[in-house]
């Protein structure tokens, strides 16, 4: 049974705080949750969707705000009543996704959480606390995978033709053109699409978002489009210029039109996965290449340089050379990998307070488990490994699920008690946010049952303290 070794326990320490399963390993479905693949598609399993965390989205990521007395966060898992009869192929998240996607049995598309920016493609920018059903454009389109970006999606068909919604401020959409430039005298107006919209990429096997910006694999090229800052779209430059001659105002110059990293053009790329900043490229010979956002060595490069262009990673090479079913994931400021006979390797910084680890290492609390999922929220980690679900890091709104009395947050991986025994196929992270992809053979008629309410009242958030004045009193007097 699985079980955590008291520290004392001879053999045992507490860098292997879970215990994994000493027979029954079940060794049946391999996918990736990061963006789901066209391979993943067609292993053409299905399940029921449970999920945790936040469904007031209006105080997401807020410390001290209090979400609404009818939209109290979920702390342990539970379905939605919308799509009580409606069977689930995948889960789509991202590491600073404001909002959750999935796609049906029937290939169709449900998002929902945060819509600021229109990124639920519903065709307004009102928060949404269940899932509704993506028309529009995509209205009779078999969806086979996407990735959500912080106020951006992307999905894609069967046929590989890709379509976006959300905002295109810094170009992520992938249309070709962002109708606003910072340069614009429209700063207030920002280009936004809240229906899905087709992108200029076309034969897409895989999508990834960061933040502000997007991957997409199309063959085994890397195209990415949206924002250049860290040198995240794998071109060579951050597109940085000073947009005042009278002072020093630095912009990054939107990327609208996806296009082919030349770093990886002679490499056959099997997977790609996203965090807010960086991303990475498994390719068909195990190697691995990072780039991007290089701060607390997410790169696994052994220093904290951002990398403009694809760089391969030392580690992963020779007898360290990754299979081609290696589960691959990125959070905001982590990497994870799992080598042959499924190790899970980390680099980065896995946890707000505590050690960076510069280059990729085993993730010993997951020694011997054999994971089958694993995605990333913005400071919060979820895998599926044979008939646990397992969950760990900085959460704001319970989304660990572990239970109304359980912890909040959690420095190590542990199992989640309510989902022991069940098959999760797929997991999938957002801000605020986990979802549990439970295989259809399982019984989940006993898990609460949750529905939207028909009013929401208003809550008296905690007043913001007030920015003093200089010291020593009123501060000075402005001269006319």
């Amino acid at each position: 049974s699985n079980r955590f070794f008291p520290p004392s326990q001879a053999g045992h320490n507490r860098s292997h705080p879970i215990a994994p399963p000493r027979q029954g390993v079940d060794r049946s479905s391999q996918t990736m949750a990061n963006g789901a693949t066209k391979e993943d598609a067609e292993e053409e399993y299905k399940g029921n969707l449970l999920f945790t965390g936040c469904l007031d989205f209006s105080v997401l990521g807020k410390v001290t705000a209090k979400p609404a007395l009818e939209l109290q966060n979920v702390p342990s898992p539970t379905r939605f009543k919308c799509l009580s009869g409606v069977k689930v192929k995948h889960v789509l998240g991202g590491s600073g996704a404001q909002h959750c996607m999935l796609i049906d049995a029937q290939d169709r598309v449900w998002s929902w959480g945060g819509n600021a920016k229109g990124q639920l493609g519903l065709g307004h920018t009102t928060n949404t606390s269940e899932p509704k059903l993506v028309e529009g454009a995509l209205a009779g389109k078999k969806v086979v995978g996407g990735a959500a970006g912080r106020f951006h999606s992307v999905v894609f068909l069967s046929d590989g033709t890709s379509y976006s919604f959300g905002t295109n401020k810094m170009g992520q959409l992938g249309l070709g053109s962002c109708k606003f430039s910072i340069l614009s005298k429209k700063k207030d107006q920002e280009e936004i699409h809240s229906e899905p919209i087709k992108n200029q990429v076309v034969d897409c096997s895989s999508v990834t978002c960061g933040v502000e910006f997007t991957l997409w694999l199309t063959g085994s090229s890397v195209l990415s489009a949206g924002s250049p800052e860290f040198g995240q779209l794998g071109h060579g430059t951050d597109n940085q210029y000073n947009s005042s001659e009278s002072s020093l105002k630095m912009y990054f110059q939107p990327q609208p039109a996806p296009r082919m990293i030349a770093a990886l053009a002679d490499k056959k790329v099997l997977k790609i996965a996203s965090g807010n900043n960086h991303s990475l490229a498994l390719t068909a010979d195990g190697h691995m290449y990072s780039w991007g956002n290089g701060g607390y060595g997410r790169l696994g490069h052994k220093e904290q340089k951002d990398e403009f262009k694809p760089r391969q990673i030392e580690v992963f090479t020779h007898r360290m050379a990754l299979p081609m079913d290696s589960k691959i994931a990125c959070g905001n400021m982590t990497s994870f990998a799992t080598i042959k006979g499924g190790q899970m390797y980390l680099w980065g910084k896995p946890k707000a307070t505590g050690d960076t680890t510069m280059y990729p290492k085993p993730l010993m609390d997951l020694n011997g488990w054999n994971i089958r999922s694993v995605a990333c929220g913005n400071g919060t980690f979820a895998v599926a490994a044979e008939k646990s679900a397992i969950t760990w890091g900085t959460a704001l709104h319970q989304e660990l699920g572990y239970g109304p009395t359980g912890k909040k947050s959690s420095a190590n991986p542990d199992t989640v008690k309510y989902l022991e025994g069940m098959l999760t196929r797929e997991v999938g992270c957002a801000m605020g946010s986990i979802m549990f992809l439970i295989d259809d053979e399982e019984d989940v008629s006993t898990f609460p049952e949750w529905e939207a309410p028909a009013t929401i009242t208003p809550v008296e958030q905690p007043a913001k303290k007030r920015k003093g004045s200089a010291k020593g009193g009123r501060g000075r007097k402005k001269v006319r």
